[in-house]
């Protein structure tokens, strides 16, 4: 894993580009900067197809909400982060960003406010070159349009796209009419409007990550075991004041990220149910004495783990950041000699139908029992959905 500090420079002047330049109500200025750490099947956005739904609702009203969730959900997202919005066109803003050796891909992207749709952005920029993370790296930015909306000016008024066309690139003569915003046809391209650094900050040993990931559970329940016995009100009190002062910025308190900031839509959003890990594995146990706070069910050390990592709070008054999440879901699934033992997934059977809706099935199968106090065997069988209405025969009904 690494850790990268991600710093965008705004470059939105008049000077640069005088041009209808927005001075007032609303003036120019930005949005903030969304990206995501992803692997190699994963698009935010892409120059010539046409953007997600999250992507051009972004790209004209500027809302997060939606893109956040799907990347929560998506396993191919690795990690998230925003930065603040700039209130001019032109300034600094930056982040950090985890990266890991499967998700090594980093794409991002922020409003030009105002404007129709149009936004800067970074498609799918590998950090991992030749299996070593880069050490640094700086980009220049043009102005996208995102196909959502029609509009040749940057206070035009929004027609949405019906269809919505492809996102594409503004260039001095492209939109090649004298209103657009960025049209200077005496130039042969239009100079950066934004520049963005990426600088590694920090490298860690898959050991190194699960050590952490450890050491800050267990800092975590020896805070919890200090406040226990004080006023509930005080010591929640206490406990936001010094660890979660700072909204969106709460810090870790192991040595080797010390002033590095949490991404900030890293934990489950509440009222959603947690995703789930089967384990299958007994883990290496300690003899830490529980609380009886916890629940009845934790009986161990190790459940601890498996039910922080799973998001639940436990009384801690906050959740671990998700990247620590999922290393600790690593930490506890190790296979142990008693354990019942599985093989890989087999293939997805055909479709049970050749027209609508049907099932597909898949098998594995037992590759040694369990013995003794070992982990019971998981399920050996598994379905999903195939098919769509659109398969079937088309039946003209009016045919006469």
């Amino acid at each position: 894993m690494a850790v990268y500090k991600v710093t965008v420079r705004m470059l939105w002047s008049e000077q640069t580009f005088p041009k209808d330049y927005p001075m007032q109500r609303p003036k120019a200025q930005w949005s903030p900067v969304f990206g995501q750490s992803h692997n190699k099947s994963y698009t935010l956005f892409r120059v010539g197809e046409v953007a997600k739904s999250s992507v051009r609702n972004f790209a004209q009203y500027g809302k997060l909400d939606t893109m956040i969730l799907e990347g929560e959900e998506d396993p191919r997202v690795y990690d998230q982060f925003s930065t603040p919005a700039l209130g001019t066109g032109t300034g600094e803003t930056e982040n950090l960003v985890f990266v890991d050796t499967d998700h090594s891909e980093i794409s991002m992207i922020s409003k030009i406010i105002p404007s129709p749709d149009w936004f800067i952005g970074v498609d799918s920029l590998d950090l991992c070159v030749d299996s070593s993370w880069v050490d640094q790296i700086v980009l220049d930015l043009e102005p996208l349009d995102a196909g959502a909306a029609s509009g040749l000016t940057f206070t035009a008024p929004r027609w949405e796209n019906s269809p919505p066309g492809v996102v594409s690139k503004h260039k001095p003569r492209q939109q090649n009419h004298p209103a657009a915003g960025f049209y200077y046809p005496n130039k042969k391209e239009l100079p950066p409007i934004a520049k963005v650094e990426f600088t590694k900050v920090k490298e860690y040993s898959s050991k190194e990550v699960n050590d952490l990931a450890r050491k800050e559970l267990l800092n975590n329940l020896h805070l919890k075991d200090k406040l226990k016995g004080l006023p509930k009100r005080k010591s929640l009190n206490n406990y936001q004041t010094t660890e979660l002062n700072q909204e969106f910025t709460t810090k870790n308190n192991f040595d080797q990220l010390v002033e590095l900031e949490e991404e900030p839509f890293g934990t489950p959003r509440p009222n959603l149910p947690n995703n789930k890990v089967e384990i299958v594995t007994n883990a290496p146990s300690t003899n830490i004495k529980m609380d009886e706070e916890f629940d009845s069910d934790l009986k161990n050390m190790d459940d601890v783990v498996l039910a922080v990592a799973n998001g639940n709070r436990l009384g801690l008054g906050k959740r671990l950041p998700r990247h620590f999440r999922s290393r600790l879901h690593h930490a506890v699934n190790r296979i142990q000699p008693d354990d019942c033992l599985v093989s890989e997934w087999g293939s997805w059977t055909p479709c049970s139908v050749t027209c609508g809706f049907g099932d597909q099935f898949r098998t594995r199968s037992v590759i040694r029992e369990k013995r003794g106090d070992g982990r019971n065997c998981p399920t050996l069988t598994d379905r999903k959905h195939c098919g769509n209405i659109n398969s079937c025969a088309h039946i003209d009904y009016f045919e006469w």
